[in-house]
């Protein structure tokens, strides 16, 4: 069958790129939503969970969900703080165990990434990401009440 939508075509690359993807975290012991945590937590370890959950663009009562079994799972530490203005927050960070389990996803997001893009040259890859990023944008800033 053609693909000649590019809705279609979103549909086909999500759903490819979810099932190779979750196959290999599934090796690791994670659960759907797990790995974007630990990614994300890589750049943002120690960040504040409602942070968290704007960053990985996921509910907050998802990612308490998440971090719940992620917590059970020795992956992360939740340690609250109460600041200066007396506002409570919690703050997530990787374990030691979760350093290591971040390692092999970001090892996974580069294999597939690389499987993806496999003959692009670089300047091609740099424009796939650069008309992602447009559509990304493009679709955030939609209003769709109009």
């Amino acid at each position: 069958m053609a693909i000649n939508r590019f809705h279609q075509l979103m549909i086909r690359i999500y759903n490819l790129h979810k099932k190779k993807s979750q196959k290999q975290f599934c090796i690791l012991g994670l659960s759907q939503g797990q790995p974007k945590i630990i990614d994300s937590l890589r750049s943002m370890n120690g960040c504040a969970q409602k942070d968290l959950a704007q960053a990985c663009e996921i509910e907050p009562a998802t990612v308490t969900s998440i971090l719940n079994n992620m917590e059970k799972n020795g992956l992360i530490n939740r340690i609250p703080e109460v600041l200066e203005s007396g506002k409570r927050i919690t703050r997530i960070f990787l374990t030691v165990k979760g350093e290591t389990i971040s390692q092999d996803v970001e090892n996974i997001i580069n294999m597939i990434e690389d499987v993806s893009l496999k003959g692009f040259s670089d300047d091609e890859k740099a424009k796939v990401i650069e008309y992602l990023t447009r559509i990304y944008n493009n679709l955030k800033s939609y209003d769709s009440t109009l």
